[in-house]
């Protein structure tokens, strides 16, 4: 999914989230926080909005495991809960870095690529429901936009 049907994804996923869930958060803190983690799954990719930022970081990934490939599996939520345990209220700021990663994610499930969520496996998992950067992809993000506006 292109950069800019991401942010629309974001965008409705903040916007539901800022509604629907209570976080003890200020309003800016779930936004910044959502929209930086939907950045994270592309440190993989050396050219992506955040991988150039951090080349040290972005390089060595794409080296080793390639991209859409172990940043867009299961593996960085299952680590992250583990590492914090996101039982307590200290931490909603990694909850809702978490919310914008499975954001980016499942965005990615609904292209013609998918993900390999149980990686190493390489079975991609994904509803090809549009091909990336297709006409059908950018409906899609609108409409979801659309109702998370509604909601």
């Amino acid at each position: 999914m292109i950069f800019r049907n991401h942010l629309i994804v974001t965008s409705a996923v903040t916007l539901v989230v800022i509604k629907e869930v209570e976080l003890g958060l200020p309003i800016w803190a779930v936004i910044a926080g959502i929209i930086f983690g939907s950045l994270l799954p592309d440190l993989d990719h050396p050219r992506s909005t955040i991988g150039k930022r951090v080349l040290f970081v972005s390089v060595p990934l794409a080296g080793i495991f390639g991209h859409r490939q172990f940043t867009h599996s299961i593996w960085p939520l299952v680590l992250t809960v583990w590492l914090f345990n996101l039982t307590d209220q200290a931490n909603s700021y990694v909850m809702v870095l978490m919310i914008g990663y499975m954001s980016h994610v499942i965005a990615d499930m609904l292209t013609d690529s998918g993900v390999p969520f149980l990686w190493p496996f390489q079975r991609r998992f994904g509803l090809t429901l549009c091909k990336s950067g297709g006409v059908l992809e950018h409906i899609i993000a609108f409409s979801l936009l659309t109702g998370a506006i509604i909601i």
